[in-house]
Formats: structure tokens, C-alpha cells, sequence
């Protein structure tokens, strides 16, 4: 391991596929309820395009030359998912409902494991945590880690949403880092991106430990100069053991 564990003060996390799973059975899941709650309004679905438009809008914060990394409004986002699926301009009481719709969705499909607490306990004892999350409703992040029983673990939560930009931008992770008191080089940073959170993390003078347990579904290939993760794991059992806490 290329981890100085002497150094490291502070651990964060990522949310989605490391904390907890968050795929593409999710996404499915999601987007049939998303779809649903379209029909109910204004009939019939276009499926591809509607398929087309939501995978092109997870992927816009990233595009451009350089990419501007600019996190979606979800209000935005609704509005023209449904001029562009159904060719009207939808009104102000039918985007809170589908907003609403999306909030309660994302936290149903929200699940977290047992060992997930007992790691976070670990931890805790030793580092400050925190979570850094990319995901434009940061309402949504927030009442699932509540409902979930994990915000006590953390001393800083900070959601792209609510920031504006998405990882790997460094604003984002400015923000956690001065939330938290600790310096970059303090920090080891667990994700499953590549992209968002492996080259956010070391981009931004953070360790980086790449969960490889599940498969992202922003999917960014190797670029040449790209920086290689400190670490690989599967599971964040072994955290304990690869920062040398006694009894891992």
C-alpha cells in the first residue's frame, strides 16, 4: 500500500456504489417510477428518447473542451426531459410533483449494509469522515443518509447540488477539506468513479482508494496521464487494516 497511515487524519467517501449500491438495477428501478409519474401526466412515453435523454444528462456535467464540470438544476433537467420527450412546456405544479416523485424514489432505493456502520464506527474512533457526493439533489442525499442512520458519522456531508459543481472539480473538494479542517494530503478519499472520484481525489492532493466492488453506471476510461489510485478495494472492510487500526 502507497498510503501513509501515520498521515492520514480525515477519510471520505463517496456515496453511490461505495457507501451503498447504486447501479444499474437502481437506475432501472428509478427510471420506470420516473417514467410512470411522466405517463400519469402526459400519456404515452417515448421510451428511447426518454432513455437517450437521461443517460445524456448524467454524462453532461463532463462534456466540453475543457468540461466545466457545471452540476444539473434538477428543475432545469425536468423541464426539458419533458419539452424534449413530449414537445410542451411543462408547468410549475407538474415539476414540484415530478421533483417530489424523484426525491421519494431515490431514498426508497436507498439500502445500506449492517458492516457499513461498523466500518463507519471503526473509523470514526480514529478519523474525521466525511462524504462527498455527486448527485444535484443534495435534499434527496441528505433524508437518505438520515433515514439510513449514517449522518452521525460524519462531521462534514457536502453534495455537487448543492456546491454547483460535480467532482472532479476542485471546488468541491475545497469544500469538504475546509469543512473538515484538514489539509488535502491529510485525506484519503474512497470512490468508485474514475473519472469523479480517483482523479478528483489525486488531481486535488488527495490519497485515493478505488472501490471496485460494484461498476459505476458513468463508466470514464484510463487516459493516458491519468493518476493511478494509492489502493484498490472491494469491500470497505479492509479499510480498517490498510490504515493499521489495531484489531483489523
Amino acid at each position: 500500500m502507497a498510503i501513509d497511515a501515520v498521515q492520514i487524519r480525515a477519510v471520505v467517501f463517496d456515496y453511490g456504489n461505495t457507501l451503498i449500491p447504486f447501479g444499474r438495477e437502481q437506475l432501472d428501478t428509478y427510471d420506470a417510477i420516473l417514467a410512470s409519474g411522466l405517463e400519469a401526466r402526459y400519456g404515452p412515453l417515448d421510451r428511447p428518447k426518454f432513455q437517450a435523454f437521461r443517460a445524456a444528462s448524467r454524462m453532461a456535467p463532463y462534456v466540453g473542451e475543457p468540461p466545466t464540470y457545471k452540476e444539473n438544476d434538477f428543475a432545469v433537467l425536468t423541464a426539458a426531459l419533458i419539452k424534449e420527450v413530449y414537445g410542451v412546456t411543462a408547468g410549475e405544479d407538474d415539476i414540484e410533483e415530478l421533483l417530489r416523485l424523484r426525491l421519494e424514489a431515490f431514498i426508497e432505493l436507498v439500502t445500506v449494509e449492517t458492516r457499513v456502520h461498523e466500518v463507519l464506527r471503526r473509523l470514526g474512533e480514529h478519523y474525521a469522515l466525511g462524504l462527498l457526493s455527486n448527485y444535484p439533489d443534495g435534499k434527496a442525499i441528505r433524508v437518505s443518509l438520515e433515514r439510513c442512520g449514517l449522518t452521525p458519522y460524519f462531521q462534514s456531508i457536502v453534495v455537487s447540488g448543492e456546491v454547483g459543481f460535480v467532482k472532479p472539480h476542485p471546488l468541491i473538494f475545497a469544500v469538504v477539506l475546509a469543512e473538515l479542517g484538514v489539509r488535502a494530503d491529510e485525506v484519503l478519499f474512497v470512490g468508485d468513479n474514475w473519472l469523479a472520484d480517483v482523479q478528483g481525489a489525486k488531481r486535488n492532493g488527495l490519497h485515493a482508494a478505488h472501490m471496485k466492488r460494484w461498476t459505476p453506471p458513468e463508466h470514464f476510461k484510463v487516459e493516458p496521464g491519468d493518476f493511478a489510485p494509492d489502493v484498490e478495494i472491494r469491500h470497505l472492510d479492509e479499510l480498517p487494516a490498510l490504515l493499521a487500526l489495531e484489531g483489523a
